[in-house]
């Protein structure tokens, strides 16, 4: 359903939309309840996106729901339901204007450049963490957030391997999944590495998803929407983006780890991914490269680091004012 299929039609108030949505995703729910909750929650989606901030918390919400584990038999009905509003938000993708396709050299340049110019590193957060002396505090909350976002990366590169039907093409995530995995080692996985330094810091694993700020949600649910495309310009986009900076922000991680005399098995993480996401990144590349020639796949992949960076603006943006909140440290 087109945002012009829904114009003049108001939303229906959220707590509607969540009861529908509960009600479809019941064990035996009949299609038209499905439809119902559908169409329900595509009017908040549209709203959302066309610039209601209560609109737009409460779809990111209940698209969250929709993202996270559940009952196993409603599994393809939240799939399904989280597919219609992936292309209801794919008619409010940033608007680029068609150009001939650039050679993949060409291209490349292009995108580092412009993952470049939209980097973390001078941010006023980082640069307080990084080149500052943040407390202690501060540290706990950046990896907290750190954690609900980096937990679960393997479930990116699982969902973005099925995209693909050539295995030589989504053997590039099933090596990279191995590795994040632990070889043969499971409790070397990565979110068991990663799971130390939250141990350390009393940081609780269990993340309260229903807590979480709208824009974080966002920041999830756009992650998780492109993986899941058909399109596999937006998956590509999103994971090059995370990979291409990976090293640079975990080194930086590792190095304030040491100058707040972390031990070093808790920082064992950010140790390793300081040096070896730049293979996954060429492999990735190599990958991209295969589509890159086509004009309509470059528009996409750029699109898609467009909406990535807005989102990632607006999530690191609310991060950084929730950390100089007078409140927090009380």
């Amino acid at each position: 359903m087109k945002p012009s299929a829904l114009s003049g039609r108001a939303a229906a108030p959220a707590t509607d939309t969540a009861q529908l949505l509960a009600e479809a995703l019941k064990p035996g729910a009949t299609y038209s309840q499905v439809t119902v909750a559908l169409e329900s929650l595509l009017m908040l989606t549209a709203a959302g996106l066309a610039g209601d901030r209560n609109a737009y918390g409460q779809y990111q919400a209940l698209l969250l729901e929709l993202h996270l584990p559940g009952e196993p038999r409603t599994e393809p009905t939240r799939r399904w339901l989280a597919s219609q509003v992936y292309l209801m938000e794919d008619e409010f993708a940033p608007d680029l204007p068609d150009a001939p396709a650039l050679s993949v050299e060409e291209f490349r340049r292009q995108v580092d450049a412009e993952i470049e110019s939209r980097s973390r590193v001078r941010h006023p957060m980082s640069l307080h963490l990084f080149e500052g002396t943040p407390p202690r505090e501060d540290v706990r909350f950046f990896l907290e957030h750190h954690w609900t976002r980096s937990y679960n990366f393997y479930s990116l590169l699982a969902e973005l391997a099925f995209r693909f039907e050539a295995i030589e093409d989504a053997s590039v995530f099933y090596r990279n999944l191995y590795g994040e995995a632990g070889a043969e080692t499971p409790e070397r996985s990565h979110p068991a590495l990663l799971s130390h330094l939250m141990t350390y810091f009393d940081i609780p694993l269990r993340i309260d998803f229903p807590a979480l700020h709208p824009l974080e949600k966002a920041y999830l649910n756009n992650r998780i929407r492109c993986v899941r495309h058909p399109d596999v310009a937006w998956g590509l986009a999103l994971l090059y983006a995370v990979e291409s900076v990976s090293c640079v922000n975990h080194r930086r991680i590792y190095e304030l780890l040491q100058r707040l005399g972390v031990p070093e098995q808790p920082s064992e993480f950010h140790r390793l991914h300081g040096t070896q996401d730049e293979i996954d990144t060429e492999e990735m590349w190599a990958l991209i490269a295969k589509f890159a020639p086509s004009a309509s796949f470059q528009r996409t992949f750029m699109q898609a680091l467009a909406r990535h960076f807005e989102i990632n603006k607006a999530y690191f943006d609310m991060l950084w004012q929730e950390m100089q909140k007078p409140s927090r440290t009380a």
